[in-house]
């Protein structure tokens, strides 16, 4: 299925940015019975994210809205949530979990095309990848990286954003029959409704985080305690700056301050990574807070082994050997990604602890019902 050229060009949008005319797109809204729906947020610009924009494509209307000029979204809560009415997303975990964040949104009836085209066997996911594959449309991602935050927003801005739902529809209508044709529709559904159901809990401050910095693993426990520090540090500076913490000190940087502290707050300047603001605001609590971390007793800093974890036995390293390469004829005969077939963690756990029939195999935690009716025989008498 490919689109003609004539519908390549400029995609029409209508504008919503006032209560009168949200109001107007909530009634249009009640005559549909399918939505697309996408969100551009400003995660790469600001600490405490938000959403910019909210776009909604019926099969007919493609509309954008300004949700910092509307502030108040309640009018589409019914719409999220009416099980009637069929919200189709692309990878929509993270729009989902944004929605629900910033407006208590709750969702029924989603359509994932992301998801879709995994369960199809799709090598790339992208939504303009798949678009040019399957629809002939080409969807630039040259705005992907953009602060929507940001207003007035160019005419250009506009346009991009509109084309993730304009013809995301389309799309799933042609997925939908791939799907049917391979007989993983159910497979789908069941994710879909999941999707829907789950509330992800929104990301938080991590304060071990540090330990997954690249590279701390090598430095001396005193060395350790100077980059939980500056890690510390620089997260206070993302909160009270309302910026990524990467936009401030990337963990390379603070890594390497670790490594080699500097002698003043003027050898900050001019180093590799630090900005002149940075230096010229920050460079003499940096410096204290180095020597304040190379004075304390770093002793805390050591991680005791945790008592409850058992290295798997050798009967269960020897399922999980023969389970990896089942499932590894498993997704070549299906055309899918290993992970798709069976997670990794899953095949751990039924390596540890086999399951005795079909019933307790769908009672592990994250199993699906359609991997069960799909696999379940083949791994009991693999197991046996």
């Amino acid at each position: 299925m490919h689109l003609s050229d004539a519908t390549k060009k400029d995609t029409p949008y209508t504008w919503i940015a006032t209560r009168a005319t949200l109001q107007k797109l909530v009634d249009e809204l009640s005559s549909v019975r399918r939505i697309a729906v996408d969100i551009e947020a400003d995660s790469l610009y600001h600490y405490f994210e938000k959403v910019c924009l909210i776009q909604i494509s019926t099969d007919s209307i493609t509309y954008v809205l300004d949700p910092l000029a509307l502030q108040d979204l309640s009018p589409l809560a019914p719409v999220m949530a009416d099980p009637e009415m069929e919200k189709v997303f692309h990878a929509a975990s993270y729009d989902i979990l944004c929605l629900r964040r910033d407006y208590g949104f709750s969702f029924a009836s989603i359509f994932d095309t992301h998801v879709a085209a995994q369960l199809l066997g799709y090598p790339q996911l992208g939504l303009s990848a798949l678009l040019e594959s399957l629809l002939g449309v080409a969807h630039s991602k040259r705005f992907q990286r953009e602060d929507w935050s940001r207003r007035p927003l160019s005419s250009e801005h506009l346009q991009y954003a509109a084309m993730d739902t304009h013809y995301l529809l389309a799309l799933r209508d042609l997925l939908e029959q791939q799907l049917r044709e391979k007989g993983r529709l159910e497979w789908a559904r069941e994710e879909f409704e999941i999707a829907a159901a789950t509330e992800i809990a929104a990301k938080e401050f991590d304060t071990e985080g540090f330990r997954r910095i690249k590279g701390s693993r090598e430095l001396s426990v005193s060395r350790l305690a100077v980059l939980r520090a500056l890690y510390l540090l620089r997260e206070r500076y993302a909160r009270e700056m309302d910026l990524p913490p990467f936009k401030i000190l990337q963990s390379s940087v603070l890594l390497d301050l670790a490594r080699r502290p500097p002698e003043s707050p003027h050898a900050l300047h001019g180093r590799r990574g630090i900005s002149p603001r940075v230096a010229n605001r920050f460079g003499k609590e940096i410096c204290q807070t180095i020597q304040e971390a190379l004075s304390e007793d770093p002793s805390f800093l050591m991680l005791r082994p945790r008592a409850s974890w058992k290295p798997p036995s050798h009967e269960a390293r020897e399922r999980l050997e023969r389970l990896k390469s089942w499932r590894q004829v498993k997704a070549q005969e299906l055309g899918l990604h290993v992970g798709v077939v069976f997670a990794g963690t899953l095949l751990e756990i039924i390596a540890q602890s086999p399951p005795r029939d079909l019933e307790s195999l769908e009672k592990i935690e994250g199993m699906r019902r359609w991997r069960v009716r799909q696999f379940g025989a083949d791994l009991l008498e693999l197991l046996s």
